[in-house]
């Protein structure tokens, strides 16, 4: 399994107990073959900045999910309790991470990069991606 850790070596730095997100790539017999995991801080920053009007978006978006879900419901898409959620507009969600132009002192480039990085991967081999975070 290949995997990008960028929680460890911020966690080595500080006592400061983060909230970790995960995209995970699973086959189609459900094996883990990739994951990212990351401060799921950064990827509500993201998409804050960049998508602050998702309502225009689709409502089955995974971008529209997100936020609504995080504005108005108590159940969080992707809240560690309810288990991992499929990316199922995979094609679609990527093209959106993909139209976002960071600007580099934002200081997410690192973890934008391996979300893209981990989109390809699973748009390529023809697999599943899933997102779980601890809010």
């Amino acid at each position: 399994m290949r995997k990008i850790d960028l929680v460890s070596d911020f966690q080595k730095k500080t006592f400061v107990q983060i909230r970790e997100a995960y995209f995970r790539e699973r086959n189609e017999s459900g094996e883990l073959v990739f994951e990212v995991e990351f401060w799921s801080s950064y990827f509500t920053l993201i998409l804050d900045l960049f998508y602050p009007d998702y309502r225009e978006l689709p409502i089955e978006s995974t971008i529209h999910k997100y936020h609504s879900s995080n504005q108005y419901d108590e159940d969080t898409w992707g809240d560690e309790n309810n288990g991992e959620v499929e990316i199922d507009r995979l094609e679609e969600f990527y093209g959106h991470m993909k139209s976002i132009v960071l600007p580099e002192s934002l200081g997410a480039q690192e973890v934008y990069n391996a979300i893209i990085e981990i989109c390809e991967s699973a748009i390529k081999n023809k697999n599943k991606l899933y997102f779980i975070a601890d809010y």
